[in-house]
């Protein structure tokens, strides 16, 4: 099978099964398809004091979960890297500058899934939140990364994860055309589009358990 890998030579530390580096540095694309743990950073975003979580829609050319909603930014945590290096991954694929102590670290998430196209993502997820009310509109993505931005409520959205709704509906959103420019949208988007994080992770993230 034919596999694309998005930066497959992006050096990333193997980890082993319970979270403790091992200080081998091996390349993405093997790092997948090898079924190596390894380091993610994803920062989620709240508005309105956390009735709201913004959204990215993952490009259609990534290789884990083309065109899905998922966290806000997320990325994979380098070879090397501390945390506020890894925080790049905000302004890298949103455009937005945010200063490290600005984020709250909420732990560390264990996600593994294999993928239709055969990879094994194993990943510990080192999570952070950040209250930032700005509109939607002030952000700068990029259009590589990301393909839609939205704001969903809260609560519709851990009611879509524990599978009570089918499908909610974002109170903002942008997306971007084929000339690259950013517009408004209206988004409804249905369970099977989003990344599947249980209902647990969500509420630990947004502080409600």
């Amino acid at each position: 099978m034919s596999i694309q890998h998005n930066d497959p030579h992006e050096l990333l530390e193997v980890f082993d099964a319970n979270g403790r580096p091992t200080g081998l540095a091996k390349p993405r694309a093997a790092i997948h398809l090898d079924g190596d743990w390894h380091l993610a950073f994803h920062c989620w975003i709240v508005r309105r004091q956390g009735a709201e979580v913004v959204l990215q829609r993952r490009s259609l050319l990534k290789d884990t979960f083309p065109g899905c909603w998922d966290a806000s930014a997320a990325g994979h945590w380098r070879f090397g890297e501390s945390a506020a290096q890894a925080a790049r991954e905000i302004e890298e694929e949103l455009g937005i500058s945010i200063p490290f102590d600005r984020l709250r670290y909420r732990g560390r998430e264990r996600a593994a899934r294999g993928t239709a196209n055969g990879l094994s993502d194993r990943e510990f997820h080192e999570v952070y939140v950040l209250e930032e009310d700005r509109p939607l509109s002030e952000y700068r993505p990029d259009a590589a990364e990301v393909v839609g931005l939205a704001a969903f409520p809260s609560a519709e959205l851990l009611a879509l994860a524990d599978g009570a709704v089918s499908a909610i509906e974002a109170v903002e959103a942008l997306s971007v055309g084929a000339d690259d420019r950013w517009r408004p949208t209206l988004v409804r988007a249905t369970r099977d589009e989003f990344v599947p994080y249980p209902g647990t992770r969500l509420r630990r993230m947004l502080g409600r358990t």
